[in-house]
């Protein structure tokens, strides 16, 4: 009886020894892990300057501190873990993290600023719990660590963005490469242009060539805007390359956009929906209108919660028995297993993924508005847009990452905030005529235009450049910053640029990377020289004609016609947008089905999630964010289905020539999300012309 109380009480003991410490005396996988202070060491030895501070600090370091497990298990063992992903962990470590988690929610509770994290990242608050709870061989394995996942990420980098070894940086390698590849990204990188900037738009093209579905609005060819512009009386008119905005008392209205220019005047044109609006750009750089207008858009009108859908972790516990060679043979079965008589029970954890609610987000509320305004002498008040607004997913991962890469680079959180929101500060284009598009000629010249800058290529050698477009008795003139010698190009009427002589681009190559987080690479020179020559809109160097083959014969667009699909057949498909849907449809992709997309949606899997239709709880999911479980299901669903595609003109029309004589087929198109429009209509083709108008009446219903 004695012996088997004094069992029992030195079990208690040990399990009140264990409840008290993240870490005991026994050996431990990895074994570094010995050192890991216990949450009530942490609790009594880190303090602030008061009781707030005190728990925000803990708080920090008890993220430190599972950071710095993380750390060293990538950079001692190679495995990566961090809290959306603990599959890799030991049971040590789990069992350490989870007292650690614990220990942080604690404190979580106790707080005022709760979402603040004031500490989580802060370098000096690591460095003082680095001293202070471990040993000197502990912080130089840490160190090791760090080592080792630095030489690991350049080597990656190395691999991700260098040229190869064999290349010579005289002969850099072919640096050619589609949409989204690291050869894009490669030659964005060396023209000059920011790694944000390269990174946002790569991810974006090499996206829209996965799914065939264009993320952003494509920017015409030709003379376009910049800046932000108002009026005495209150009307605002603010130029982006794809679009001008209109805001009348407050009230937006996003329209497309022309830009002429004459011998004595330069004129913008908006598609207002009320008819064209044209504005004069002075010679004193100030817009002129007159007359009344009225302008319709989207305004705020309160909030309301909704509820979030989307994959969470579900995790289940199971209780095994094991007989004792069982428990000899089972991994960890002696270590893990308790004892009940001749029986060993063990418990298991598992985890998978389910999809389902997962908690709830504020969702701004949108009623349409109508304000009337005067329209007179405007003067540029700034650049444009402002401040940086991100206006796709990929901007938004931009935009993190770019925070992230300030933190990681010592900055602090307003530096980080202002690198996220005010990227370009101090950077602005000066407000005026810009030009938008590619443009190429037969000598191998080439120019492409971006919002802060032209990209000037000879061949494969390629540099970004600072650019204006000035008027010098009624012809324009393209003025690219290449110093110590400007590049002076003529701007025809017929949208072609033209120039004497021969330009050299002093292009570089990617030829390795440093450890400088500021300047990760380094670069060789490639120039090359190229004659201007004469500069069509395009992205292809253009080819001398060839006479066609009878069986390759087609008719040549003309260039101010529609976009045009080729397929099979001699009948032709006419879509058009109504005067109210032309400008949200404009520039939008289209493609053809030759199901109903209700039921491609229903072979995928999907179903209403309570919404009338599969389209109407596609559409909604794509709305609240295209990276959804629900939203790329159904684009992926799309691509076996689409037997043509193509996109509305400025105008908002599209045709496809040469389709089949007759049969059934679906026409989808969709707007952007800050005025959702989507279209599935059936189409019955008949030999001939086919037409056919969208307008609001024959648009899905979408439930809101």
């Amino acid at each position: 009886m004695k012996q088997r109380f004094r069992v029992s009480l030195i079990a208690l003991l040990a399990v009140s020894f264990l409840g008290s410490c993240a870490v005991c005396g026994q050996a431990l996988r990895p074994s570094y892990l010995t050192e890991m202070p216990p949450p009530a060491r942490v609790i009594a030895e880190i303090k602030g300057r008061d009781a707030e501070d005190t728990g925000q600090r803990q708080m920090g370091a008890f993220m430190a501190l599972i950071q710095i497990m993380d750390d060293m298990a990538w950079g001692l063992e190679h495995r990566y873990v961090n809290n959306a992903d603990t599959t890799r962990l030991t049971p040590d470590e789990r069992r350490i993290r989870l007292a650690y988690q614990t220990a942080y929610a604690d404190l979580w509770h106790k707080v005022t600023n709760k979402e603040g994290h004031v500490y989580d990242l802060d370098r000096a608050l690591r460095n003082e719990i680095l001293s202070k709870f471990f040993s000197e061989d502990f912080r130089a394995l840490y160190l090791k660590s760090g080592t080792n996942a630095a030489a690991e990420h350049k080597a990656f980098q190395e691999r991700m963005y260098a040229s190869p070894p064999s290349t010579a940086s005289s002969q850099p390698a072919n640096q050619t490469g589609g949409p989204g590849s690291q050869a894009e990204l490669r030659r964005c990188i060396a023209s000059g242009r920011t790694m944000r900037i390269c990174f946002t738009e790569v991810m974006g093209n090499g996206f829209d060539q996965l799914t065939g579905i264009s993320t952003k609005q494509p920017v015409p060819s030709g003379f376009r805007m910049t800046g932000d512009y108002a009026s005495a009386s209150g009307f605002r008119l603010i130029f982006e390359p794809e679009q001008a905005t209109m805001v009348c008392r407050g009230v937006p209205a996003p329209l497309p956009y022309t830009v002429r220019i004459t011998d004595t005047d330069a004129l913008i044109t908006v598609q207002h929906q009320s008819g064209p609006v044209v504005f004069s750009l002075r010679p004193d750089g100030r817009l002129a209108a007159s007359g009344r207008i009225r302008v319709t858009g989207q305004v705020a009108a309160g909030s309301r919660s909704e509820q979030t859908m989307g994959a969470t972790t579900q995790r289940t516990t199971t209780t095994k028995e094991l007989t004792p060679l069982e428990a000899q043979t089972y991994p960890n079965g002696r270590e893990d297993a308790t004892r009940n008589g001749q029986v060993y029970t063990v418990r298991e954890d598992a985890s998978e993924l389910v999809y389902g609610p997962t908690g709830t987000r504020t969702v701004t509320d949108f009623v349409t508005k109508s304000a009337d305004c005067t329209l007179d002498v405007m003067s540029p008040i700034g650049g444009s847009p402002l401040p940086h607004i991100p206006k796709n997913d990929f901007d938004v991962l931009t935009t993190i990452g770019a925070g992230m890469g300030t933190l990681l680079k010592g900055g602090n959180l307003k530096d980080a905030t202002n690198e996220m929101l005010f990227p370009d500060a101090g950077k602005t284009v000066a407000p005026g005529l810009r030009m938008g598009g590619s443009y190429a000629g037969a000598t191998g010249f080439s120019l492409s235009f971006h919002p802060e800058s032209v990209t000037v290529g000879c061949g494969d050698a390629e540099r970004a450049l600072e650019y204006s477009v000035q008027r010098a008795g009624g012809r324009p003139t393209l003025v690219i910053r290449d110093n110590p010698n400007p590049i002076l190009l003529q701007l025809l009427p017929d949208g072609s640029i033209t120039g004497e002589g021969s330009v050299q681009v002093n292009g570089r190559v990617i030829t390795g990377t440093t450890d400088d987080l500021n300047n990760p690479f380094t670069f060789a020179p490639h120039p090359a020289r190229c004659p201007v020559g004469r500069l069509v809109a395009g992205s292809s160097v253009p080819q001398p004609p060839t006479p066609p083959s009878p069986a390759t014969s087609q008719s040549a667009p003309a260039p101010d016609a529609a976009p045009r699909a080729e397929s099979r057949g001699g009948t032709s498909l006419s879509i058009s947008a109504a005067p109210g849907v032309a400008g949200l449809l404009a520039g939008k992709a289209l493609v053809v089905l030759k199901d109903d997309l209700e039921n491609v949606l229903a072979s995928a899997g999907l179903s209403a999630q309570g919404q009338s239709s599969r389209v109407s709880a596609w559409a909604r999911a794509c709305e609240r964010s295209t990276r959804e479980p629900i939203c790329l299901q159904g684009v992926t669903s799309l691509a076996s289905h689409i037997v043509a595609r193509t996109g509305f003109d400025k105008n908002g029309i599209a045709v496809f020539n040469n389709v089949p004589s007759s049969g059934t087929f679906y026409v989808v198109a969709d707007t952007s999300y800050t005025h959702h429009l989507l279209w599935n209509l059936k189409v019955e083709l008949k030999p001939g012309a086919n037409t056919i108008t969208l307008d609001e009446r024959n648009a899905a219903l979408i439930d809101r």
